[in-house]
C-alpha cells in the first residue's frame, strides 16, 4: 500500500477575496484562493494551485513584469516573496498588520506596501545573488490624513501614485527633488512641500492611473463615478510663492543650510544602488492642472477600475454586478456593459492586449474572464456558495462531482481542475452524490429526493421519492446500476427503488432512529445499514427466506450492536471486509466473505489520531471539545488494501486493513484562518464577551451592511444556527479514493483538495542500480541499435528524460521486437511510462503502438495477475491502476480527437478542395487525352476488322468493296504520310524555338507529341482527308 501522497491541486474554489493578475502574456490569471493562489492557463484549460501556503488567507499579490518574482500578503501583513517560475519561496517578512495592498517596482528592486496611511518602501531579493536577510526596510511614507487605496508607480521608479480616503490623489517622490530650477532663477528653497497634491473629487478616491509613458498625464476615479483627468504644466510650482516684487521670501541661513543637508542625504540614499535613469523634469516642481472631468453612466456606485494605456480603455465594475467599458479618445463614451453576477465586483484585471478582462466576486466566489470585443466567455467558474460536502469519482477516474448545502452538484474535470456542468435541481442541501457509470451520476437531498442525470445530454432524468416524505440522509446504488437504496434522516426505514421505472420496490423497517450509512455488498445481493440506535443490520434484497438474511422488507439478521451511535460504513471493494465507524472513535472491521456469516475482525480505537487543533468555541472546556471529535467518513482503496478516513478534525489518516495500523496522516491545511488549527490554545483571545476571534470590532457599520435588507427567517440555505462573525472551522465532511488507487480527494473546508502520488514523478527516483549504469551509456546503446538493452537500463535508471529519449528513440519497425522482450516484470514500469507521455500529448500514434504491443504480448501475464478471479489469488494492485490509468487515457484522446475532426471537419473539406484543384485538373485532361486515344484504337480496330471480314470483340463486321478499297489505299500511302507528319512537326518545333522561350518550347512539343496519332489507328476516310491538307 503506497502512502506518498502529496498535495495536486485545489478545485473547490477560485476566488475568495484579493487582487487578480494577469501574466505578461495575458495567457493566464493569477487567483487568490484560501492560503493559495490559483494558476489558470486561459489557453489550454487547465488549473493549477500552488504548491506553497501563506499561514493565512490571501490578502493581496502582485507579480513582476518578468514574471520572476511573486509577492504575497496574508491578512496578518506576513509577505511572502516567491520564485514563481519555480513556485518556492525565498524569504518571509512580516510587515505590519493591515497590509491592503503591494506593489513591485518596473526595475523589480523595490516594494511598495500599503498599511493603512503609510506607505513602506523595502527593497526586494537580489536575482542572482545569494544573501542573508536581504529584504530590508528602506523609507516610510505617511502623507494622507486617511487610509490609502491605490498605488502606481512612474515608467521611472521615482515617484509614487496615491489615492486615498481623503479624496485626494498625491505625487510623491522617492527622492528630494533637486534645486536646479531654483538655483538658475538665483532664488532660495522655498521651504514647499516635497509632493504634489491634486483635489477634485468628493468620495474616496478607487484607483488613480498614470496615462502615458512621460508620466504628465494622470487619471484619477472615485467611488461616485467621477473621473478627472490632470495634466502637468511648464509652469514652475515656486513661481506661486514669490512675493508682490517677484522675489522668493526669506529663509533663514541656518534652517536652509539644514534643509540643504537633509535633501542631500535622502538623495544619496535614494541613488544608492539605483539604475533609473534621472528625468529631465521633475514632476513635483511644475504645476498640475485638471484638463477634463467625466462621469461614468451609470446608476450604481464604482466599485472597481483598471486603465489599459494602449487601448485608452477603462474598465469598471460597480456594486450591482454590472461591468462596463468606456473609451477615453477623443471623447468618453460608453463601449459595452454587461451584468455578470449578483454581486458587486470585487476586483478587476486587463492583460497586456486589452482583448480579455477578468472579473472576481468575492461573495459568491465568482471569476469570470470576458473577450469584450467577440462578447464571448473565456473563463467561467463558480465556487459552492457553502462548504463542498460530499466528493465522488467517475469509474474512468476522469470526472469528479461534488455537493455542498447550497443544493448544486458540479461536475468537474479532473485532469483540468474546471467545473464544466452545475445542476440546481435540489431545493434542499446534498447529502450524498455517486455515480452509477460514467455517463449516470446520481443525488440524493434533504428535500426527498434522489435524482439522477446523464453526463452525456447534462440534464436531469429520474427523481426518485419516498413514499412518505422523508429528508434521504444517504443512499447506495448496487453494481448493476439498477437498483438505488436510500436512508431516511426524518424516518427510520430503508427505501429500495428501480433506477428504470422510479417505483418503490420495497420499505426496509427494523431500525429504530435515523439512518447514517448505506453500503451494498460487491455482489449485489446485500445491503448493509447503520443508524443512530446503534445497530447495524444486514438485509437480503433478492433472498426469499434464508436462516441469516430474511426476506427483502420484512426483517433483517440479527442486529450488531454497538456501545454507541453508528455514524457511516463502507463495503471493501473486493466484498471481503466491512468498516464501521462509531461516534466514541472506534473503527471496527467485519469478515464479510460469507454474506450469511459475519464475524468481527477486530476493533481499533482511533480517537487520539483525530484529535488536535484548539477551536475559539472551546473557551470553557477546550479538552473536553476535544474528546468530542471523531472521524465520520470512510472510503477503502481499490486494491481494498487501505482504508481512508477522515471527519471533524484537521487530519486525514490512512490506515491499513490488515492490522489496522496506523501509515499516514495529512493536515488538510496550513490556513491559520480556519478555526481549529492551532495545537496550543490561545488563552489570551478569550475575554469576558467570548473569543475575540468571533466578536465585531470593527469602528462603524460598513455601507453594504446597512443598506443589507434582514433575510425573512427560512430563506438561507445551509447552517441555520452559523453566526455571522464565527470563523469557519478547518475538517473533511467526504473523502474518497479514485478508481486507480494513485489519487484521492477530500472535500475540506478550503475546497475540494485533490492528493496523488505522481506529484514527484519527474524526479530523480533510481532502483538497481550498477557503477556503469549512466545516462550517457544508455544513449551509446541507442545509437548503436540496441534499443532493448537502452530499454531496459532506461527503466532501471527510472529517469523520466532518459526513459521519454529512448522510448521515441527506438524506430516504428522495431517496436514489436523489442516489447518481446521486455520482462513481464517491468510491463508496469513500461505502462506507466506511457501513461505520462500520454497525459503530456506527445506522439500519441507511437505511444498507442507500444501499448497495443505490450498488452498483446503480455495478455497471459494480464489475466494472471489484473485479475483476483483468475487464480484464486489477490490481485495486483498497481497493475489494476495502471492498467485503468491508461485506458483513462485513451478514453480521453479518443474524445479529444472525435471533438477536434467534428469541430473541423468543414475546414478539412475545404483545404481537400482547394489542395485538390490542381490535382483534378491534370488528372481530368490526362483521362481526356486518354479517352481520345482509346475512341481512335477503337475506330483503327473496326477498319482493320472490316478489311479481314472478321469479328471484332465478337459482333459480326460486313466489308463492302469501297471500304476495303478504301483501306488498302490508306495502308499504301500510309509512309508518306507518316514522312509528311514528321516533317511538319519538325517545322512547328524550329517556330517554337526561335520565338518563345525554353519551358514554353518543351511544354509545347509534349503538347504536339500527345495530339499526334499513329497512323495505323486512323481510319482510312480520315487517313485520305490528312494527307490531302498536309499537300
Amino acid at each position: 500500500m503506497r502512502t506518498d501522497y502529496k498535495f495536486l491541486n485545489l478545485c473547490g474554489a477560485v476566488y475568495n477575496q484579493g487582487n487578480l493578475i494577469f501574466t505578461g502574456s495575458g495567457k493566464e490569471l493569477l487567483s487568490p484562493v484560501g492560503n493559495r493562489v490559483a494558476r489558470y492557463d486561459l489557453v489550454r484549460s487547465v488549473n493549477k494551485a500552488s504548491s506553497f501556503e501563506c499561514l493565512k488567507d490571501v490578502r493581496c499579490m502582485d507579480l513582476s513584469e518578468g514574471e520572476g518574482l511573486m509577492v504575497v500578503v496574508d491578512a496578518d501583513g506576513r509577505g511572502v516573496f516567491v520564485n514563481w517560475e519555480a513556485e518556492v519561496a525565498l524569504e518571509v517578512v512580516n510587515f505590519k498588520p493591515g497590509v491592503t495592498m503591494v506593489k513591485i517596482s518596473h526595475n523589480e528592486r523595490y516594494l511598495a506596501v500599503v498599511t493603512g496611511r503609510e506607505v513602506q518602501i523595502w527593497s526586494t531579493p537580489p536575482n542572482k545573488v545569494l544573501q542573508y536577510r536581504s529584504v530590508h526596510l528602506l523609507k516610510r511614507i505617511a502623507v494622507t490624513s486617511s487610509d490609502v487605496t491605490s498605488l502606481k508607480w512612474s515608467s521611472c521608479d521615482r515617484y509614487l501614485l496615491l489615492g486615498s480616503d481623503d479624496c485626494t490623489v498625491r505625487l510623491v517622490p522617492l527622492q528630494t527633488p533637486s534645486l536646479h530650477a531654483q538655483k538658475k532663477a538665483d532664488s532660495t528653497y522655498l521651504g514647499m512641500k516635497p509632493h504634489v497634491t491634486l483635489s477634485a473629487h468628493r468620495c474616496p478616491i478607487i484607483n488613480v492611473f498614470f496615462a502615458n509613458s512621460s508620466n504628465t498625464l494622470i487619471y484619477s476615479a472615485s467611488s461616485d463615478r467621477t473621473v478627472a483627468v490632470w495634466q502637468m504644466t511648464d509652469r514652475d510650482r515656486y513661481q506661486q510663492h514669490l512675493d508682490h516684487n517677484g522675489k522668493p521670501p526669506k529663509v533663514e541661513e541656518n534652517e536652509q543650510e539644514e534643509e540643504e543637508e537633509e535633501e542631500q542625504q535622502e538623495h544619496e540614499e535614494g541613488e544608492e544602488g539605483s539604475d533609473a535613469p534621472p528625468t529631465t523634469t521633475e514632476l513635483t516642481l511644475k504645476n498640475w492642472k485638471i484638463k477634463k472631468r467625466f462621469f461614468l453612466e451609470h446608476d450604481a456606485r464604482l466599485q472597481t477600475i483598471e486603465y489599459h494605456n494602449k487601448s485608452g480603455l477603462l474598465f469598471a465594475g460597480f456594486k450591482n454586478g454590472v461591468f462596463g467599458i468606456y473609451t477615453t479618445k477623443p471623447d468618453v463614451r460608453c463601449v459595452h456593459t454587461l451584468s455578470i453576477t449578483e454581486q458587486k465586483i470585487s476586483s478587476v484585471a486587463v492583460n497586456k492586449t486589452g482583448d480579455w478582462v477578468a472579473f472576481g466576486s468575492e461573495k459568491l466566489g465568482q471569476l469570470l474572464v470576458w473577450e469584450w470585443q467577440s462578447e464571448t466567455y473565456v473563463l467561467k467558474q463558480q465556487s459552492h456558495y457553502h462548504d463542498v460536502s460530499t466528493v465522488a469519482f467517475s469509474p474512468d477516474g476522469a470526472v469528479v462531482a461534488t455537493s455542498s448545502d447550497d443544493g448544486k452538484v458540479k461536475i468537474w474535470n479532473g485532469s483540468t481542475g474546471f467545473c464544466f456542468s452545475t445542476f440546481r435541481d435540489h431545493q434542499g442541501p446534498v447529502s450524498e452524490v455517486r455515480f452509477a457509470n460514467n455517463h449516470t451520476l446520481w443525488s440524493a437531498s434533504a428535500d426527498g429526493t434522489v435524482r439522477g442525470y446523464d453526463l452525456k445530454k447534462y440534464k436531469q432524468f429520474r427523481v426518485l421519492q419516498p413514499p412518505v416524505s422523508a429528508q434521504i440522509s444517504c443512499f447506495a446504488i448496487d453494481p448493476s446500476g439498477e437498483l438505488i437504496a436510500g436512508g431516511s434522516l426524518t424516518e427510520p426505514d430503508v427505501y429500495l427503488w428501480s433506477s428504470q421505472t422510479s417505483q418503490v420496490l420495497e420499505v426496509f423497517s427494523g431500525h429504530e432512529g435515523p439512518i447514517s450509512g448505506i453500503d451494498f455488498h460487491q455482489s449485489g445481493t446485500v445491503l448493509a445499514t447503520s443508524s443512530w440506535d446503534k445497530t447495524v443490520r444486514i438485509w437480503g434484497v433478492y433472498s426469499s427466506s434464508t436462516s441469516k438474511v430474511a426476506t427483502g422488507g420484512m426483517t433483517s439478521t440479527e442486529a450488531i450492536t454497538f456501545n454507541s451511535e453508528v455514524i457511516t460504513l463502507r463495503f471493501s471493494p473486493d466484498g471481503l471486509k466491512l468498516c464501521v465507524l462509531t461516534l466514541n472513535g472506534d473503527m471496527a472491521l467485519y469478515n464479510t466473505e460469507d454474506t450469511n456469516d459475519i464475524t468481527p475482525l477486530r476493533t481499533v480505537s482511533v480517537h487520539r489520531d483525530v484529535k488536535g487543533g484548539w477551536r475559539s468555541a472551546e473557551a470553557t472546556n477546550p479538552f473536553k471539545g476535544q474528546s468530542a471529535r471523531h472521524f465520520d467518513t470512510i472510503s477503502w482503496s481499490p486494491d481494498s488494501q487501505g482504508i481512508l478516513l477522515a471527519g471533524n478534525s484537521k487530519w486525514i489518516a490512512l490506515y491499513g486493513a490488515e492490522q489496522s495500523h496506523l501509515l499516514q496522516k495529512w493536515e488538510v491545511t496550513n490556513n491559520r484562518s480556519l478555526d481549529g488549527m492551532s495545537d496550543v490554545y490561545d488563552y489570551r483571545a478569550v475575554t469576558e464577551a467570548g473569543n475575540i476571534h468571533n466578536l465585531d470590532l470593527a469602528d462603524d457599520d460598513s455601507e453594504d451592511d446597512i443598506r443589507k435588507v434582514t433575510k425573512l427567517p427560512g430563506a438561507q440555505r445551509g447552517d441555520q444556527g452559523k453566526r455571522k462573525k464565527t470563523r469557519p472551522v478547518a475538517r473533511s465532511k467526504c473523502v474518497q479514493f479514485s478508481p486507480t488507487g494513485k489519487e484521492w480527494a477530500a472535500a475540506t473546508t478550503d475546497g475540494l483538495l485533490l492528493y496523488s502520488t505522481e506529484v514527484d514523478a519527474k524526479r530523480f527516483n533510481p532502483t538497481f542500480l550498477a557503477m556503469g549504469l549512466t545516462p550517457m551509456g544508455v544513449y551509446g546503446e541507442l545509437e548503436k541499435g540496441n534499443y532493448v538493452v537502452a530499454l531496459l537500463k532506461a527503466l532501471r535508471l527510472n529517469d523520466n528524460d532518459v526513459c521519454t529519449r529512448v522510448l521515441h528513440g527506438i524506430p516504428a519497425q522495431e517496436i514489436p521486437f523489442v516489447a518481446d522482450n521486455v520482462p513481464a516484470e517491468l510491463l508496469v514500469s513500461v505502462l506507466e511510462l506511457l501513461c505520462r507521455e500520454l497525459g503530456e500529448n506527445r506522439n500519441v500514434e507511437r505511444v498507442m503502438r507500444w501499448a497495443c504491443h505490450m498488452l498483446s504480448r503480455n495478455g497471459v501475464y494480464l489475466q494472471k495477475h489484473a485479475s483476483a478471479t483468475a487464480s484464486g489469488a489477490p490481485a495486483d494492485g498497481q497493475l489494476q491502476a495502471t492498467l485503468k490509468l491508461l485506458h483513462q487515457h485513451v478514453v480521453k484522446k479518443t474524445a479529444d480527437l472525435a471533438r477536434l475532426s467534428e469541430q473541423n471537419k468543414h475546414t478539412l473539406a475545404f483545404l481537400d478542395v482547394a489542395g485538390g484543384l490542381e490535382w483534378n485538373v491534370n488528372e481530368g485532361k490526362r483521362k481526356e487525352a486518354e479517352a481520345e486515344e482509346e475512341e481512335v484504337r477503337q475506330l483503327g480496330h473496326k477498319v482493320r476488322a472490316k478489311d479481314a471480314g472478321g469479328y471484332e470483340d465478337g459482333v459480326a463486321v460486313e466489308a463492302d468493296e469501297a471500304s476495303s478499297e478504301a483501306s488498302n489505299d490508306a495502308v499504301a500511302e500510309l509512309p508518306e504520310v507518316e514522312a509528311a507528319a514528321d516533317v511538319e512537326e519538325d517545322s512547328q518545333e524550329e517556330d517554337l524555338e526561335e520565338a518563345q522561350p525554353k519551358k514554353v518550347v518543351k511544354k509545347v512539343k509534349k503538347g504536339i507529341k500527345r495530339k499526334a496519332v499513329p497512323a495505323e489507328r486512323v481510319p482510312s476516310g480520315k487517313k485520305k482527308k490528312i494527307v490531302r491538307k498536309r499537300k
